[in-house]
């Protein structure tokens, strides 16, 4: 093999032209991108929907077999900055020991500006001032652990739901675009090709999903902005599907300069090789145009032959 053919050699082994990223650098720059989509939607996703959402349906499953124990309601004062404050606790005796609970539902926030916990604590307020007595659950196993309320708090949990969802499904697009890009899968290439509709839903559904929940997680908030917000929620969600349904068929408009459609980008390589080397297998031989030196076809009577 003369040198010519063996820097020819090189350059094609550094070239693979079935992948849609042919050279490293490309590859690991596409790598960055979609680890980047992969990490903020998946971490987003997980401390402020997923986790919120699977930790207090543990813990409403765990409670199916609490004991229901009759409870007399306490008032408590508390000062800081602002001032002095109350709050109410239930304070129940179980095998002659007294407790108190101050956990009113099964949510893992504890905070009275939670619509569930918002709730019970007017609840325990309400029999406070009529003097009556209130029904709180007790664990079989932990006699000093108790909740107020052991319903699943629906009015809390679900606008947690569209939020998680849209975000996982992101979390999934970046992994899967990690993994197309290192190994060059086959669905890869369509998932290139609608490469800027996951871009601009990510930067769309990023903003107002966290605006969505925000807004009707409150207790009383006025129709008309739950339905503007919703508005643009409802477009996320067709970008979104728009870059679902182009990454499963390939169709797409949309692509972003530089990571455009894979097939175009396979055939450029290939015409690329086959032009940057002349028939004596020459650079000084090569056709002439607007063509980086790359790879090699072949020599003499097998230039430009498969």
């Amino acid at each position: 093999m003369t040198k010519t053919s063996t820097d020819a050699y090189h350059v094609t082994m550094a070239i693979d032209t079935s992948h849609p990223h042919p050279r490293w650098g490309k590859r690991l720059l596409a790598v960055f991108w979609w680890s980047l989509l992969a990490v903020v939607f998946g971490m987003t996703g997980w401390h402020f929907g997923a986790k919120p959402l699977a930790v207090p349906i543990g813990n409403w499953m765990l409670a199916r077999d609490y004991q229901p124990v009759e409870a007399t309601v306490i008032e408590r004062t508390g000062k800081d900055d602002a001032g002095t404050f109350n709050w109410y606790a239930a304070r129940y005796d179980v095998a002659g020991k007294t407790y108190d609970t101050e956990r009113l539902t099964v949510l893992d926030d504890d905070a009275i500006d939670e619509p569930s916990n918002a709730v019970v604590l007017k609840s325990l307020g309400d029999a406070r001032n009529q003097e009556k007595k209130v029904t709180v659950w007790v664990s079989p196993r932990k006699p000093n652990v108790a909740l107020v309320s052991r319903d699943l708090p629906w009015g809390s949990l679900w606008s947690r739901a569209p939020f998680t969802i849209v975000f996982s499904l992101f979390a999934l697009a970046g992994v899967l675009g990690v993994v197309g890009a290192l190994v060059g899968f086959s669905y890869y290439g369509n998932m290139l090709g609608a490469a800027g509709l996951w871009a601009f839903g990510a930067l769309w559904c990023g903003f107002i999903f966290p605006a969505l929940m925000l807004v009707t997680s409150q207790t009383n908030v006025e129709f008309i902005a739950v339905f503007f917000v919703g508005l643009f929620a409802l477009i996320g969600v067709l970008v979104l599907w728009g870059a679902i349904a182009a990454s499963i068929s390939g169709h797409s408009s949309l692509s972003v300069s530089g990571f455009g459609d894979s097939s175009k980008k396979a055939d450029f390589s290939k015409a690329q090789m086959a032009t940057s080397w002349g028939p004596k297998g020459k650079p000084g031989n090569a056709m002439k145009g607007n063509v980086k030196r790359g790879g090699v076809g072949g020599r003499g009577a097998d230039f430009d032959k498969d």
